[in-house]
């Protein structure tokens, strides 16, 4: 098996450019991260044996993240998901001359423009305590199931765990329209993420311009000081706009 090439995203640039020996490791070493360019359009790419299997793990992510954030500082980046595998330089050419009407537009589309994110859970010790002490016919009905002298039957249970994930979900949406509406001016686009598990309220991506992040970062201090303690805020960023990207070069390729 021959060196293959890992890429990391696309970015525009007129010359070849070099980010250095930050790339995935590559006979023993981190890889050489370069461009491979079709006029305007440059996949940020580096060497890697063809033979390894690409796995998620820490020694391959890491770097797959650094070199996103090195080249962000100096471009606009359309990034790719972990694990974009091409032959060789020849090959990416093929496919960035075959897609380059389809990758101009998503250029178009984040130019100058990077993803936040925003994650918002309950802080409380139990999350459906916390809702039978917010919702009185919740509450009602575990005391009538669970003030008997016996216990309650399996379809009465049933039945209480449906009215529970339909209060918390009817919650999520409403506070989740009220964070969105809230934030819409401030964005290009928003994506809305299905929560990991039952205390996550929301789960949201922005697109916003890049010069845009410190009134972003205002607008979550702003906005959480009108939620109860009970909900706590987080938000990272700038990352690539991982969430607003549509294109994908292993599909592109066929």
């Amino acid at each position: 098996m021959g060196t293959g090439r890992y890429i990391y995203g696309l970015i525009r640039s007129t010359e070849d450019k070099d980010f250095g020996y930050i790339g995935l490791e590559h006979e023993g070493k981190p890889g050489r991260v370069y461009t491979v360019r079709i006029d305007s359009i440059a996949a940020v790419v580096s060497e890697y044996a063809s033979r390894d299997k690409m796995l998620p793990l820490r020694k391959n992510l890491d770097p797959h993240h650094r070199v996103l954030r090195e080249v962000m500082k100096v471009a606009t980046m359309v990034p790719m998901t972990f694990g974009h595998l091409a032959k060789g330089d020849d090959e990416i050419a093929r496919i960035l001359r075959r897609n380059r009407d389809s990758i101009n537009g998503e250029f178009d589309r984040v130019d100058g423009k990077v993803e936040m994110t925003l994650k918002v859970k309950w802080d409380v010790d139990n999350i459906f305590d916390y809702f039978v002490g917010l919702d009185p016919e919740l509450a009602a009905f575990r005391d009538e199931l669970f003030g008997r002298s016996h216990a309650p039957a399996p379809a009465e249970k049933i039945e209480l765990g449906k009215m529970f994930e339909q209060r918390l979900n009817q919650e999520r949406q409403e506070q989740t329209e009220r964070v969105v509406e809230a934030f819409r001016p401030r964005c290009c686009e928003i994506k809305e993420n299905p929560p990991k598990n039952e205390t996550t309220v929301m789960d949201l991506a922005f697109l916003i311009k890049r010069d845009a992040i410190k009134a972003f970062e205002e607008g979550v201090y702003q906005v959480a000081g009108t939620f109860p303690t009970q909900y706590i805020f987080d938000f990272s960023g700038p990352w690539a706009p991982f969430n607003f990207v549509k294109i994908d070069l292993r599909k592109a390729a066929v």
